[in-house]
């Protein structure tokens, strides 16, 4: 049973022949009592504050438990996107590499192309040449032979 500072005021003894003096056990449970109820408010203030503390404590606890499921989570989603972003410089490194290699072939088959051209404009030079080194000769023949027959004529 829990005593109160009420209780131990309340109490009375009963007296017997040669019982203890009243005043003095008055005054005893008097200043008992007083004691009692200073340690008793104290008890309860400490055990409100106990529960404060603790309701407290646990606030904190649960806002530590969001903090780092909130830092797993941010870790996480840093990894996903460092991951994200590897994978897409890799595709865009590769895109690159196609387009290069691309160019390169075409720039290839221009050349190519433009070494085909050469030769065929150089083979009509010679070609074109040779066609008018014959058409000049043999108009000099031509005109070799006119002075001869104008000669003998």
């Amino acid at each position: 049973m829990q005593m109160t500072p009420l209780d131990i005021r309340n109490k009375t003894f009963h007296k017997g022949v040669r019982g203890y003096q009243c005043v003095e056990v008055e005054k005893f449970l008097e200043n008992l009592s007083q004691e009692f109820e200073s340690a008793y408010s104290e008890n309860f203030e400490l055990r409100e504050k106990t529960k404060g503390l603790e309701a407290e404590i646990n606030h904190y606890r649960q806002i530590e438990n969001t903090l780092q499921q909130t830092l797993v989570l941010a870790q996480q989603t840093a990894e996903e996107v460092t991951k994200a972003a590897h994978h897409e410089a890799e595709l865009i490194l590769k895109e690159a590499e196609q387009k290069k290699l691309s160019k390169v072939s075409e720039a290839q088959k221009k050349w190519e192309e433009i070494q085909e051209e050469i030769q065929e404009l150089s083979r009509n030079r010679d070609l074109l040449r040779t066609q008018l080194k014959s058409f000049l000769l043999a108009h000099l023949d031509l005109a070799n032979l006119q002075e001869r027959n104008e000669g003998i004529a």
